[in-house]
Order: structure tokens, then C-alpha cells, then sequence
């Protein structure tokens, strides 16, 4: 009986240490970067679409938080395939988007960490090129509430990577090369 009650105790604690996956909330299109594409692009009658976005090496797809389990920015896509379906969206909202442009922007995920812990932050760096410019980096430190638990604090690393996400492509619109990227 104390065997069984042992085997049971290890059984229990086994599966509620387990890892979790924390998933981030889809994203949504940043206003301000739709007026920015607009203002820049639209007004000339320009369009543009997005071709590659790549991880640079050593590029972590599904961070791990907390040895929690991995973050994963979007369930069944990679952490370039969620970017570059968030420039897609912001470009198509502004009304810039065209799948068969002759201006193709693509990109590099240079570097992309979190901390979980306060002062907690994204830390992500992205070049972007085009067949027209050799392009430019840019980088975004991205701040947000944590919390002492660690699937709270995990839960605000995945929720606030699409507020990230904005403000990268923030950078990316509104520095003064960005023009260069299409003719």
C-alpha cells in the first residue's frame, strides 16, 4: 500500500510539473502604421509585397520561458511566418498590399529575446531589404508587465509579442530609408 501511495505521489507530481505552452493572441494591424503606409506609399500610388521574412542563425523559434514550456507566437506557424503575415496585414489595411508587385520587401530576424522578469521586455532586431535598396536594421525593446508566477508572467511574454511585433514594423515604416525599399 505505501508503494502504491508513492508510485501515486510521483505520478501526480510528474504530471503537474510538466511543461505548458503559453501561445501568443493573433495580431492585429497598428492604426498609426497603416496612416504611416498610407501617408508614404498610397498618396504615390505605390504598392508593395512582402517576400521572404528568415531567422538569422541561432534564432529561437519557440523560446522557452521560465522552464515552463516554449512561447510560441502563433499555433502552426513560425516566428517569420507570424512577422511577415503582420506586415502583410498592416500593408493590405493601408491598401498597399499587391501580391504580384515588383517591389518585394523582405526580411531578417537578426535577434529576438525576452525577459520574463522585471524589467520585462522583447529585445528584437530586423534588417529589411528589398529588390530596390539594400535596405536597413532596425530594433525594437519592447516593454510589458510581468508577474512573480511563472504562467503569468510567461502568459504576458506571449501576449505582448503582437504589441512587439507592432512596434517593430513601426520602426521599420517610419525610418526615413524606408521610401528607398520601393520605387
Amino acid at each position: 500500500m505505501k508503494k502504491i501511495n508513492t508510485i501515486m505521489t510521483l505520478a501526480i507530481a510528474i504530471a503537474l510539473s510538466g511543461c505548458e505552452t503559453t501561445n501568443s493572441i493573433p495580431y492585429k494591424a497598428s492604426t498609426s502604421n497603416v496612416i504611416s503606409l498610407q501617408q508614404k506609399l498610397q498618396t504615390q500610388g505605390k504598392k508593395v509585397s512582402v517576400g521572404n521574412i528568415v531567422s538569422a542563425a541561432g534564432v529561437v523559434d519557440n523560446p522557452m520561458c521560465r522552464l515552463m514550456g516554449p512561447v510560441k507566437v502563433s499555433p502552426g506557424k513560425t516566428l517569420p511566418q507570424y512577422i511577415k503575415e503582420a506586415f502583410q496585414e498592416e500593408l493590405f489595411m493601408a491598401q498597399v498590399y499587391q501580391a504580384d508587385s515588383s517591389n518585394i520587401i523582405e526580411g531578417k530576424i537578426e535577434s529576438l529575446s525576452f525577459s520574463s522578469v522585471s524589467p520585462a521586455n522583447w529585445d528584437i532586431t530586423m534588417s529589411v531589404k528589398s529588390n530596390n535598396s539594400p535596405g536597413y536594421s532596425v530594433s525594437v525593446k519592447y516593454p510589458f508587465d510581468t508577474s512573480f508566477s511563472a504562467y503569468s508572467a510567461c502568459k504576458n511574454v506571449a501576449d505582448s509579442f503582437g504589441p512587439a511585433v507592432q512596434e517593430l514594423l513601426k520602426q521599420v515604416v517610419n525610418d526615413p530609408q524606408f521610401v528607398s525599399l520601393v520605387k
